[in-house]
């Protein structure tokens, strides 16, 4: 196994219990939820006990490959950010321009969508 020492490697997917789930779940975060809008992504945030995430693409961003390709992109930033997010449940919703944005640009407004609605722990 390359990149890894004797053979070890760390699991880094993103585990079923941070998952949201089913349809049921998605429709009470919209329903009960805040959004929070920027220009390539829409956050709604619903404060709970436990971090349940969701990721929404929907068919008008484009074909299956952009859209997969979009879905593991949101997927890879919030696995990464999931130990700075405070609980509750998100639902990420990729606007329609989304497919146009280079994965770097799309972690940076990302990270400043999370700050500006206050869901990122204090560091201290």
């Amino acid at each position: 196994m390359e990149g890894t020492r004797d053979g070890e490697r760390r699991d880094e997917r993103f585990p079923r219990r941070y998952r949201l789930g089913s349809n049921r779940n998605y429709r009470y975060v919209y329903r009960r939820g805040r959004s929070h809008p920027s220009r390539n992504l829409v956050l709604i945030h619903l404060k709970g006990r436990e971090l349940k995430i969701g990721f929404s693409v929907s068919g008008k961003v484009g074909n299956a490959v952009t859209r997969n390709r979009v879905r593991r992109w949101l997927r890879e930033d919030v696995r990464r950010l999931r130990q700075r997010l405070k609980c509750g449940k998100y639902v990420l919703i990729a606007r329609q321009g989304i497919a146009s944005v280079s994965h770097d640009a799309l972690t940076r407004e990302l990270k400043r969508l999370l700050k500006r609605a206050e869901l990122l722990k204090d560091e201290a």
